[in-house]
């Protein structure tokens, strides 16, 4: 609730909407559950934009899972309206890359990403390269501002690294900000600095 309470303060022009999605769990809601719940999230909020009062200048932002299925929203639909711009913090970007380099607190072969789509890129390569937002990070990606700690645990730097790289060589609109020393979270004045960086972006970026 603090990103929600600090967002609402800091751009109360925004309409502000937490939404939610099925959880993974042993064999069941593998993905494309939590994509579907997203798109259906959004659908549903577009149907009511005249009730809620809200605009077509949608902004997607999500933190580690959330930011990965933002960003795979953001990138992969244009439907039922194309988003302005998205916030990824430390969000997974690269399912294959995720299972066969996992971060330090996932030793292989047993990778979050096996989990989530509950296949390995051997056995179904299709799914990760779908369920990857590197994969439709192309000519027609949003400006993305992308923020990761150093001593990130679970998700690898070079998933935010990788991102950045493919959306400057379409020359994308966006910005990453790197804390060396924070982990997979961090609060006091880095977070206040990722808000500050947030507001500015988005200023720039949603007209």
């Amino acid at each position: 609730t603090v990103y929600v309470d600090t967002m609402k303060k800091r751009l109360p022009d925004y309409a502000i909407i937490n939404i939610n999605y099925r959880l993974v769990a042993n064999t069941t809601n593998t993905f494309p559950t939590q994509e579907n719940d997203v798109k259906a999230a959004l659908d549903f909020i577009y149907s009511k934009r005249n009730e809620f009062k809200i605009s077509d200048k949608y902004v997607l932002l999500g933190v580690s899972a959330g930011a990965h299925l933002a960003l795979l929203q953001a990138y992969k639909y244009t439907s039922p309206v194309k988003i302005k711009a998205v916030v990824d913090f430390f969000g997974p970007t690269d399912m294959a890359a995720m299972y066969n380099d996992p971060a330090s607190i996932f030793a292989p072969p047993s990778s979050i990403s096996q989990l989530f789509n509950g296949v390995t890129p051997a056995s179904n390569q299709m799914v990760y390269s779908q369920s990857s937002p590197i994969t439709f990070a192309n000519a027609q990606a949003v400006p993305t501002i992308i923020l990761h700690g150093g001593a990130d645990p679970l998700v690898k730097v070079t998933q935010a690294t990788t991102l950045r790289d493919k959306l400057v060589s379409f020359n994308i609109a966006n910005q990453y900000v790197f804390y060396p020393t924070e982990g997979h979270g961090w609060s006091g004045a880095p977070l206040t600095d990722s808000f500050n960086k947030i507001q500015a972006f988005l200023t720039l970026y949603v007209q």
